[in-house]
């Protein structure tokens, strides 16, 4: 058996329907409709100082709130380089 009728209504910005289906009888109510799952958000740090390590943020999988930033080389970092007979610290 099949009924038809006509759904009316509103949607608003909360995700839920509300209004009145009728098919030769009235229902009226609501329904809420989730919202768009998203993944967790990145509970990590955001903010980096480079240095002579590589370092890894896990934010694979995870929901970015907030922007990364990558502060400046601290000015107390020294540069060491070596040409194959000289190493130089400066």
């Amino acid at each position: 058996m099949h009924v038809y009728g006509q759904i009316t209504g509103s949607l608003s910005s909360g995700a839920t329907i509300t209004g009145t289906l009728s098919a030769g009888k009235t229902l009226t109510g609501s329904l809420t409709i989730p919202a768009a799952i998203l993944p967790a958000s990145y509970p990590g740090p955001t903010t980096v100082t480079p240095s002579a390590e590589a370092q890894t943020l896990g934010t694979a999988g995870f929901y970015m709130r907030e922007d990364i930033t990558i502060e400046p080389i601290p000015n107390n970092y020294g540069l060491i380089t070596w040409d194959g007979a000289t190493l130089t610290v400066s």
